[in-house]
């Protein structure tokens, strides 16, 4: 698995125990990470470079939804 994935889902911690809504926060969490990153850049090539690896990660994140979920329940 990706090592950013992975690193994000260290930081998680959910509020819900129901399996689809702690993967929603999952989604959010990584959005907000990313947000947060984006805004503390200065430069609109760091900007971009974030934005990029945002879009890359939620890719990730729903094209491996299954492996996601089963991470997030252990």
């Amino acid at each position: 698995m990706n090592p950013q994935i992975d690193e994000l889902l260290q930081s998680f911690e959910a509020s819900t125990k129901n399996t689809m809504g702690r993967y929603n926060e999952f989604l959010a969490h990584v959005y907000v990470v990313f947000d947060k990153q984006i805004t503390l850049c200065r430069t609109d090539r760091m900007m971009n470079k974030y934005k990029k690896m945002r879009m890359e990660v939620l890719r990730y994140i729903v094209a491996h939804e299954k492996e996601i979920i089963k991470r997030l329940n252990k």
